[in-house]
């Protein structure tokens, strides 16, 4: 992933493919208005953070990036004010279709600044919900020339021999200019571009860790989306108890780190490593659908309980096991 890395834009001017869509997000963030976002979608590898960061970049914007492990009470105030140098401000939220309608809808009007939602499940209830007060932005895959022009760009600044020629390496990564980079850097001339999640979770649970970092790099999943199938299927393939143990501790640093692409799928690829070769089958299954918190009823018993909101959302689970909560 050296190259891939390097190679990442830094300003506007570098992103491969992609015009159009710079020239909506720009004209969408001149037109802002309160309480409204922008929606970007489409699939891995083809730019959506890239131009987002890039763009701040290039304004001199400071970008306020915001995580479903975030504490949005801790967050309201840095958004809510401009500050005395009156720096503007984009606001992204990764893996927005993590959060509830009510907290997206919360930042949304409380936000004096642009917000931007990274959303992988477009049609999610919590997401559709919100469509009348956003714009859908989708990243298309890039073209295969122009996919095609910036390795050549890349080989030559590298003084690379490619074991193949560049069209075939442009061609098989189906749009996506990191994985491009990645097999180039790798010398690999072919690969599946839909590696199967379950296909993935195999790889990323028995490895070796290249053949686990090649799952999660060709997988249909962005590696915070893999984390909770992780989740939900980590305790039935490690059973012995140190190495269940390794693995929870892995998880929970990963969860710190998921938004950073790089370190998240090194990080995945790391519970490759953990123990020595487990035998059998394991049948792995979706993770189940994260529980919605009402944002209101957490409220109410904060201000009865004299606790933050965050320690009852913490807290409810145990709160149903002793009271009836509706």
């Amino acid at each position: 992933m050296r190259l891939a890395a390097k190679y990442k834009p830094k300003r506007v001017s570098e992103v491969v493919g992609q015009r159009e869509a710079i020239a909506r997000l720009i004209e969408w963030l001149t037109s802002w208005k309160k309480g409204y976002a922008l929606i970007i979608t489409g699939p891995p590898g083809v730019g959506k953070s890239s131009v987002v960061h890039a763009l701040a970049a290039d304004n001199g914007w400071e970008l306020i990036e915001i995580g479903p492990e975030d504490s949005i009470e801790q967050l309201l105030p840095a958004i809510q004010q401009r500050g005395l140098l009156m720096k503007r401000k984009l606001v992204v939220i990764e893996s927005a279709d993590s959060f509830t309608s009510n907290q997206l809808s919360s930042l949304m009007k409380a936000s004096v600044f642009p917000i931007v939602l990274m959303v992988e499940d477009l049609w999610k209830p919590r997401i559709r919900s919100l469509r009348p007060y956003c714009e859908v932005l989708e990243f298309k895959r890039v073209p295969t020339f122009a996919v095609e022009g910036r390795l050549a760009e890349v080989a030559k600044a590298e003084k690379l021999t490619p074991s193949s020629p560049l069209a075939s390496f442009a061609s098989l990564a189906d749009g996506d200019m990191r994985a491009a980079l990645i097999d180039i850097d790798a010398g690999l001339a072919s690969r599946d571009r839909a590696t199967n999640v379950f296909a993935a979770l195999k790889a990323i649970f028995r490895g070796p860790n290249s053949t686990a970092l090649a799952a999660i790099d060709t997988c249909d999943k962005e590696p915070g989306t893999l984390m909770w199938w992780v989740d939900e299927n980590l305790a039935a393939e490690f059973t012995d108890p140190k190495e269940r143990a390794a693995a929870y501790d892995l998880l929970s640093r990963f969860s710190v780190h998921k938004h950073q692409n790089k370190l998240a799928s090194a990080m995945l690829a790391g519970f490759s490593s953990i123990g020595g070769k487990r035998p059998g089958f394991v049948s792995y299954r979706p993770p189940r659908p994260q529980p919605v918190v009402d944002e209101e009823l957490c409220q109410q018993l904060a201000t009865s309980a004299h606790c933050s909101t965050k320690k009852i959302r913490q807290e409810l689970p145990l709160l149903k096991t002793f009271v009836k909560v509706p």
